[in-house]
Order: C-alpha cells, then structure tokens, then sequence
C-alpha cells in the first residue's frame, strides 16, 4: 500500500528543504545534508507535482552537499535523480553542469548549462557558469557575450566581475584587485555565523584560489595580506601564505601585525618545515618581542577582550611568557646551522640591544624603526645598510665616551657599544654563552666561524672566518658589513672574546668551592700568551689582578685566610713585576693575618706563623703590625727552641729577631713597640750566650 503525502508533510518538506540551502550557503554541509534527507523523507512517494518538485529540490540540495564534499559522482547520481523527477526545470540542469565542469568534462557542461538557459525559468546563474566553462576551454568572445548578457539582466557577482575584467583586456591591477574582492566574497557567507569555518570548507578553499590566481596576475604589494594570508592558509595554501608574507614583510618591515601573522604561519608549518624556513620563523618571533609597538597592540586588544586596563608594567613578564612558549615549540632538530633555541636567544638578545639604541631606521627613514636580529636583516637583504648604521654608531659612542673622559662626566649610553656589532654577527652566540658563564662552550663557539661553503672549500686547520671573497660574510655578519678590513676585524674580535672566556675560566677555577689553582694559572697564563697576539697584554694582567685581589678581599672577608693567600700566591706566579706591587700588598697584609692568628693558637707551633711573617714583612716593609708581630713570634719561636734543646736553634732566632727589629726601627724610628721588642731580644740573646751549651761539650 502506498502512502500518501500530506499537504502537513509537504510544508515541513518545504521547510526543510529551505533550512539545508541556508545551511549550505554558509557552508555547513553537515546541516544540509541532514534537511535534504529529511526533506526527502517527508515528499513521501513523490506522487503529485508538489511532491515532485519537493523531491527534485532535495535531490537538488542533496547533489550540492556531495558536490562541495568533492563527491563528484555521487553529486551527478543525484542531480540526474531531480532532472528525471523535473525533465523541465533549469535547477537539476545548472548542477549538472556545474559538476562536469568539475571533472573537466566542459562540452558536457555546455550542453547542460546550455539547455538549463533554454528552460521556460532558467537558472540564474548559468550565464556566469557557462562562462567560465567558455573561458576555461580557451573561447573568450563566447564567455565575454554570456557575462555581457548576465550584466544585462542584472549585477554581476565579483567573481564574475573579474572574469569580465580580465577578457576585457583590463589592467592586471584592476583583474587582481577584482580577484581578491570575489576571494572576500567568497567568504561572506561564513561571517554572519560565527567566523571561520574548518580548513578546506568550500568558502575558504574557493577564497584561497582567487587569492592565490590573485597573486599570479599581481603579486603586490597589498593592503591587508595577513587577511589574504589567512585565507590562502584556512584553504589549504600554507605555502602561498608564507610566500605572500614575506613578500609583505619586505615591503614593511616595520608593520607587527603582518610579522606576527607571519611568525605564526611559520610556527605552525609542522615539523617538516625546513631549516631555512625555520631560521625565518625564529627571525619574526625575535622582531616582535622588542617591538614597543606590537606589544601596545597586545596591551590594548587584552584591555578591550578583558573589560580592564592591562598596565605597560606586565610586558617584560609576558614578553618572557611568550619567549617560553616559543622554546617549547621549536623542534629539537630543525636542520639548522645552529640549534634553535640558541638561536631564538641570539636573535632576541640583538633585537634588545637594537631597541637599546633606538631601532633600525627603515629604508628611506620615513617608517618606523626596526627591533630585530641579523637573521632578519639579512632576509630583508640590508646587511650592508646595517653594517654602515653599526659602523656609525660604533664612532658615535667612541666620540661620547672620549668627551666623557675629557670632562670627567657620567655614564652616556650602554658601556659595552661594540656588544651591538658583536650581537649582530657569528660572534653573538659566543657572546650569549658567556653571559650565561658558559666560557667553554664560548671558546668552543670561536673555533669556527665559518659558512658550511668555507668550511668545506678551507677544511680544518685554516682561518676561523670566512673567507675575503666569501659572498655570505654580510649575510652572516651584518655588524661588520660597514668595516673597513671587515674579516680582519672580526677575526680579532673572536680573538678578544676568546681572551675573556680564557680569563672567565680562569676565574671560575679559582673562585669554585674547591679551587684548581693550577688550573686557574694554566688558563691565565694561556690568556697572556693570547693578548700579546691582540696588543691586550697589559690590560689583559689588570684583569687577572683585579680578578684575584677581589676574590682574595672576600675570602678574606669571610675569614678563609689560606684561601686568599693561596689565590694571590697563585696569581702571583704568572703576573709580571709591573703587576705584582698590588698583589703583594693585599699578599702581605694576608700573611700577618693569617700569622698573627695561628700564632695566638696556643696549641700551634710556630714556624708557620714565623715564615707568614717573613714574608709578609718582605712584601711590604712598612706593614708595621707584621714587623712588630714578627719580632714576638721570633722571640717565642726561639724559647721553643732552646726549651727542646736546640741552644744554637735558640741563639740564631734570637739574632735575625734583633736584625729584624733593628731595621724595622728605620723605617719606624722611636716606635715604642719595636723598641720594646727589640730591648727584649737583645736582653734574651744576651742571656742565652751566657748559657753553656751542651751539645758542645
């Protein structure tokens, strides 16, 4: 028995059919294609022309859901299943042309948008479709007259528009600006429901074509790519996105949101990104985390999402935030030249020091300024400009610095002007690893820094920087782009941080819980040996001095006496005599500390005390604690002689105490405690050489 269809059933068809039309001019499929079934349901068994006419309209609907899912096949089954429900109606018609235009079959759909326009209402869309139909099979009069016709009957749709424009014969401007309109069109539908849709919908992949043939015809530049960019990425042209990016980039180096739309990109290419492509990302990141203007973007966007005010306080604890976020994302192993993460910190380091002096003037001067590493100036193809501007800077500072000393004024700027150049060049990851007291790894760094090309055409053994005729010396060294002589300098450079990473390990030996003096006077000695090379031989000895006499003032601050005097001992043995008067200095007061305190130990013997002594008054005679403490320990150290039996012992400590004090009186004449000393000594020496001597007898 068959059903009958009700007038109740063909009004919620109706309805239904209304729903999954609407569901699929905004793209979601899954909607449609739920109101189709049920649509199909309720025509019943399609008897009477309402139900027909429903039934058609669903199969319709049902076709255009495969038909966006790619499910060409499926969608022509349907479309055939409606024509043959409405042999007369232009609707099952139009489709079915549509989708032989999709498997390229494009006599096929000819004929069918042909007959769909010869239907008593034809479609309203097949002059366009059988336009692009013409277009695509190379007839452009034919696909000029069908949109002159659609213009006849009413506006055309942009992406009809840059049809008509392109076979017109109009401008590539004009054809790719009417492109990227029918690309934003493409997308409209999307909008009033929420945004987005998934990647690979129809909207976005159709935006994404129109970009992408957008940028064939006229690559820019253009107002607003990141949202082009985004576009071309939601409709699976990732590729395209970066590309239009760093064209974008190029053209306005200084504009964050299209850094930051591209250091997104970047990042989440996937781990098959190459290390090129890798190098550029961790570029952008660096360029926007110094850059005062993203950062106010960032402040005012939390201010309006959030309903409160985002002080300018809590940048550099997001600016951290992020940096962190950005380390746990890159990969491990990228295929660089150098590990990601060092070179994140590298490129961030320079932006900072960037930012310190004012940014990078943008090309011509009328932009704003640029905070960012040498990966970035060198994608922007600017090292030499860069080297001139660090060149500049560098005599600029120079020039401030020797006024400053000829007034005797303050501080003017950073201290450390060349750490600028230095950042911006191979020389900035041994830099950044010694300000994380990493000075071996630094040393290690120096050995080469060659490009993969030198080092394969020079092999080992040879000069540590590129070669002269190197073409990717700027590249990698912007910094020294604008230097006279700009190899030899960088050599001598490496050579100077090389120096100051033998002397930080120096330092770290002598200062560790257990100290390796050997070690520590091995690496010092190195480093002397290294600055003669350098014409830094005698700054190089006032470091090592200043080093040790800090690190001898605060053992012996703490009481660690044998410490500081160790520590200055050891200084002392690679030091020349034009250095030593300071160590010895610090060296003798040491010494009467250190001897004055053993011998008040009343348990202590005291030679020790008696040889700190020694050497504390040689060091420096005028120390007059220790030439009065030494004339006591020598008087004591002879009564520990002569009361062991040792008479001659007794005897001859008892005369160099006399001798000491007598020239300790020189220098000190009329001091009462020598003198008391002194009368003591000579009283005691005169008493022992009454005694008889047993030994000779």
């Amino acid at each position: 028995m068959t059903t009958q269809t009700t007038k109740e059933d063909l009004s919620q068809a109706e309805q239904a059919c209304a729903e999954g039309e609407s569901a699929l001019e905004r793209g979601d499929t899954a909607a449609a294609e739920e109101c189709f079934t049920r649509a199909l349901g309720l025509a019943g068994a399609e008897d009477g022309d309402g139900a027909a006419r429903l039934a058609a309209r669903a199969r319709t609907g049902a076709g255009r859901v495969r038909l966006a899912r790619g499910e060409i096949e499926g969608a022509e089954a349907e479309f055939e299943r409606a024509h043959a429900l409405r042999p007369s109606a232009a609707g099952p018609l139009h489709w079915l042309g549509c989708a032989a235009a999709h498997r390229g079959d494009l006599a096929t759909a000819e004929r069918h948008l042909t007959a769909s326009l010869a239907c008593a209402v034809p479609h309203g869309r097949s002059l366009v479709q059988r336009a692009y139909v013409h277009a695509r099979a190379g007839n452009a009069d034919a696909a000029l007259d069908d949109l002159r016709a659609a213009a006849s009957t009413g506006p055309l749709d942009d992406e009809a528009r840059w049809l008509h424009a392109a076979l017109s014969g109009r401008s590539a401007r004009e054809v790719a600006l009417r492109l990227r309109r029918a690309a934003l069109a493409a997308l409209t539908p999307l909008a009033p429901h929420g945004g987005f849709g998934a990647e690979g919908d129809d909207g976005w992949r159709r935006a994404a074509e129109l970009v992408d043939a957008a940028r064939g015809i006229d690559p820019g530049p253009w107002t607003s790519p990141s949202l082009y960019a985004v576009a071309l990425v939601r409709g699976g042209r990732r590729g395209a996105a970066v590309a239009l990016l760093d064209d974008a980039v190029r053209d306005d180096p200084a504009d964050h949101r299209v850094t930051h739309t591209l250091a997104v990109g970047l990042l989440n290419s996937g781990t098959e990104t190459a290390g090129s492509r890798w190098e550029r990302c961790v570029a952008a990141w660096a360029a926007l985390l110094h850059d005062a203007a993203f950062w106010a973007h960032v402040l005012a966007s939390a201010s309006r999402r959030y309903g409160v005010t985002v002080e300018p306080s809590l940048v550099p604890v997001l600016r951290a935030g992020l940096r962190e976020v950005l380390e746990r994302h890159l990969p491990d192993d990228a295929g660089t030249r150098v590990a990601l993460g060092p070179l994140l910190q590298r490129e961030a380091d320079a932006a900072k020091l960037l930012a310190a002096v004012g940014g990078f003037p943008t090309s011509g001067g009328g932009g704003p300024p640029l905070f960012c590493g040498p990966l970035r100036i060198a994608e922007l193809g600017r090292s030499a400009e860069f080297g001139a501007f660090a060149a500049a800077w560098e005599r600029s500072f120079a020039d401030a610095r020797a006024a400053q000393a000829s007034a005797h004024t303050g501080s003017t700027g950073p201290a450390a002007h060349t750490s600028l150049t230095y950042a911006f060049s191979e020389l900035g990851f041994a830099q950044l690893l010694l300000g994380h007291d990493k000075a071996a790894d630094a040393l290690a760094a120096l050995s080469e820094l060659r490009c993969p090309s030198c080092r394969a055409r020079s092999g080992p053994g040879a000069a540590a920087v590129c070669e002269p005729a190197c073409g990717r010396f700027d590249e990698l060294n912007p910094g020294y782009a604008g230097i006279p002589d700009k190899h030899l300098r960088l050599s001598l450079d490496a050579r100077g941080l090389a120096l100051e990473a033998r002397l930080s390990m120096g330092r770290a030996e002598m200062t560790s819980p257990q100290p390796d003096f050997g070690a520590a006077a091995a690496y010092w000695r190195r480093a002397l040996v290294h600055s003669r090379e350098i014409d830094r031989y005698r700054e190089t000895q006032t470091a090592i001095v200043d080093m040790a006499l800090g690190a001898a003032r605060d053992a012996h601050r703490d009481g660690r006496l044998s410490l500081a005097v160790s520590t200055l001992d050891a200084t002392r043995s690679v030091i020349g005599a034009n250095e030593r008067g300071r160590l010895e200095g610090q060296l003798a007061r040491v010494l009467a500390d250190r001897g004055i305190s053993v011998a008040n130990d009343e348990e202590a013997l005291l030679d020790r005390p008696a040889a700190d002594l020694r050497r504390s008054v040689a060091f420096n005679p005028h120390l007059l604690r220790a030439q009065v403490s030494l004339g006591i320990v020598l008087r004591g150290l002879a009564a520990a002689r002569w009361s062991s039996g040792s008479l001659s012992g007794a005897r001859a400590t008892l005369r160099e105490a006399v001798d000491q004090l007598t020239a300790a009186l020189v220098l000190f004449p009329d001091d009462p405690d020598l003198e008391e000393q002194r009368e003591a000594a000579v009283a005691d020496l005169d008493h022992v050489m009454w005694q008889p001597d047993e030994s000779e007898q």
